[in-house]
């Protein structure tokens, strides 16, 4: 059983990481970018998200409850106090919490706004202070009568108010049904606030809608940093398939340092991925070392027709692999998956019962299909080895 048990007395939890290596010049660092509590909508505590993160191996955590009038709606019921508790109380307590752990937790808030008029709820990462962002939100409100019109007008002032506060800003799950019933599409909304440099990165997957090509198409095309969230409105025992092994989805930064600003750097550098359901997806400059990482090439034995050796994967990601175009030469393994952990001995022989293989040096080429580099576009890989002479 892949999740431990919580038992009384001295047992302790044994955390449920994903092994994923490190890459040359940068440390690989876990995230999840979009996470609530219970004061906003949620049901769980601030601190126990904190217990979540480190149970799943995150390295950083942003707290982004909804910046709007659901924290009053809590005042009203008389379930929190007033003066004692503000749009920055859930960061404030799981701040406190992740000391224990030396998780990283960042001030965020979620701004949602044209709800079924256009796709408009934003994440911002880094805030100040959620008290202000509320109020800028909500400060023209009654002046306009147009409700398509009010909802942007406050929207834009978020993300303004946002960005004057050194916010990251990302747009959420561009995939939810609820504002986008068929396919994704860029909407004059994204365009305006992409042209107002008030849009830094595109959540291309959220647990509660699923992976959107789509909008992974729109970052890569435009120059976004892609980020991954799991919306968690629920414990994440209820979202996630422990018992059999699933890992939580996040986003892999590839950091300079193991800090907040080392977070920071690397989202407004784009050295991200997103790792979910066993797929990878990013820019090739970062997925490539990545794979090379995860996959060691070990014991080459040749003779003049056949190489031998194993792969070995080092981590928590399982690799599968289909034979590219530029092998023809060459017979070898068509499709084979690598699961995570797993030393798997391969052979390369020359093509159609050849004594010989062709050249001194043979290449293979290879598809890594669940390292995705755009939209249905696979990692392309070769290995180089020399033969001749032996």
């Amino acid at each position: 059983m892949a999740a431990a048990s919580i038992c009384m007395g001295a047992a302790a939890v044994v955390p449920h990481s994903a092994d994923i290596p490190d890459i040359p010049g940068y440390v690989t660092l876990k995230g999840d970018f979009h996470v609530h509590t219970v004061f906003s909508d949620d049901t769980s505590w601030p601190a126990t998200r904190i217990d979540e993160a480190f149970y799943d191996g995150l390295d950083v955590i942003s707290i982004t409850d909804h910046c709007d009038t659901r924290l009053m709606k809590m005042f009203k019921k008389g379930y929190f106090n007033p003066e004692k508790c503000t749009r920055n109380t859930s960061y404030e307590l799981a701040a406190a919490r992740a000391k224990k752990y030396g998780i990283i937790v960042l001030h965020g808030a979620e701004m949602t706004r044209g709800l079924r008029l256009f796709p408009g709820h934003f994440n911002a990462h880094f805030l100040q202070d959620g008290n202000v962002l509320a109020e800028r939100m909500e400060k023209d409100d009654a002046s306009i009568e147009d409700a398509a019109t009010r909802e942007e007008t406050a929207l834009m002032n978020g993300l303004g108010e946002a960005r004057r506060q050194g916010a990251f800003l990302v747009w959420n799950h561009p995939n939810w049904e609820a504002q986008e019933p068929n396919e994704v599409v860029w909407h004059p909304i994204q365009e305006k606030i992409y042209r107002a440099g008030l849009m830094d990165g595109i959540e291309i997957e959220n647990h509660s809608v699923g992976f959107s090509p789509e909008a992974f198409h729109m970052a890569m095309e435009r120059n976004l940093t892609i980020v991954s969230g799991t919306d968690c409105h629920q414990p994440m025992n209820q979202l996630v398939d422990y018992e059999n092994g699933e890992f939580r989805s996040f986003t892999l930064l590839f950091a300079r340092s193991r800090t907040e600003e080392g977070v920071r750097e690397a989202l407004d550098n784009h050295r991200t991925a997103v790792y979910v359901d066993g797929c990878v997806y990013g820019r090739e400059e970062f997925l490539k070392p990545l794979l090379e990482a995860c996959i060691k090439v070990e014991d080459i034995k040749y003779s003049a027709n056949k190489v031998t050796f194993t792969l070995t994967n080092t981590s928590s990601i399982p690799v599968r692999i289909l034979k590219a175009p530029g092998s023809e030469s060459l017979s070898m393994p068509r499709d084979i998956t690598i699961n995570a952990h797993e030393v798997l001995p391969m052979t390369v022989n020359a093509a159609y019962g050849a004594k010989r293989f062709a050249s001194d040096v043979i290449e293979i080429n290879y598809y890594i299909r669940n390292f995705q580099t755009d939209a249905d576009t696979p990692l392309r890989v070769s290995y180089k080895l020399k033969v001749g002479g032996k």
